[in-house]
């Protein structure tokens, strides 16, 4: 408090005796103590990243264009900055963040038939983006290592004749929460380029192969080089899966590309493949460039299902 009430004066003309005034002044002393000892209204600190992602997705997806960039991501034309990760290089944990523990509202299930919807963008409010990796014919332990201790979400398209092989080291991947392992064709193969029963065979084929060596059927398909047509999308629904799933930005090495724009914006889907070396460098200086950008990792197949 500021200022406080003065003690009210002797009257005019008449002196006051001195215990009058002592006990006066004892009194204004108390006072000014009570003053002193209100409680101050507390306020939180505001969120340096400007707010968090909420544990619910605000809007449900909506099917997105193509993106204009091949499965490297090289044609896309902008890159980001390297941010600063600090001394040690370990991500901030605003960046990677915890995958909603509870099932979203407000989603339309991905279910009905016809031809799968097609996405490369999540519509939603929520300062997330996901993080989608491809392939796995390489398998680097220090990057799994990494990925499971620092709790990243991914979403893993497999190739399965490569997933075939040690499939063990996805596992710890894998049990992540909100992580999840998806259909990326037999052999990497162009469906494009393949018949009615061909297609079939690499999305089939992959979706039995997954399901045999993880315990879980995927649901959604990433098909190879992003190339499909519409009857990929009418055989991904004979062979189970929801959706294609495509990208908006890729990380093929040390540089971030873009579809569109210069930066991130929540719902981006990144294209990331499993990598010989500098896998967990690259993913912390992404990391960084997401927390940059007030943005954390989110769960894929938390936002479609």
């Amino acid at each position: 408090m500021s200022t406080m009430p003065q003690p009210r004066a002797a009257r005019t003309g008449r002196t006051a005796p001195a215990v009058v005034v002592a006990l006066i002044l004892v009194l204004a002393s108390a006072g000014l103590a009570a003053c002193g000892n209100t409680a101050r209204t507390s306020s939180s600190a505001p969120n340096s990243l400007g707010g968090s992602a909420s544990s619910t997705p605000s809007a449900s997806p909506q099917v997105t264009s193509t993106p204009s960039i091949s499965d490297e991501g090289t044609a896309a034309p902008a890159q980001s900055a390297s941010p600063t990760l600090g001394s040690t290089g370990t991500p901030s944990a605003s960046a990677v963040g915890a995958p909603a523990s509870a099932a979203p509202s407000g989603l339309t299930p991905l279910t009905g038939g016809g031809p799968v919807p097609v996405f490369n963008h999540i519509a939603t409010k929520d300062r997330v983006v996901f993080l989608t990796i491809d392939d796995g014919y390489i398998k680097d332990p220090e990057f799994a290592a990494f990925v499971a201790e620092q709790g990243i979400p991914l979403t893993m398209f497999l190739v399965s004749e490569a997933a075939s092989f040690k499939p063990d080291y996805f596992k710890p991947l894998v049990a992540v929460p909100g992580a999840s392992i998806q259909n990326h064709s037999v052999n990497h193969a162009d469906l494009k380029k393949l018949s009615t029963s061909g297609q079939r065979k690499q999305v089939c084929g992959n979706a039995d192969a997954e399901k045999s060596l993880f315990g879980e059927r995927p649901y959604l398909l990433r098909p190879p080089y992003g190339a499909y047509n519409a009857t990929t999308r009418m055989v991904a629904r004979e062979c189970g899966m929801k959706a294609i799933v495509l990208w908006s930005a890729s990380m093929p090495s040390t540089k971030l590309y873009y579809a569109s724009g210069s930066t991130l914006v929540p719902g981006d889907i990144i294209l990331l493949h499993f990598r010989k070396t500098d896998g967990v460098k690259n993913l912390k200086k992404l990391l960084g460039i997401i927390n940059e950008q007030g943005l954390r990792v989110g769960s894929l197949t938390d936002y479609l299902k």
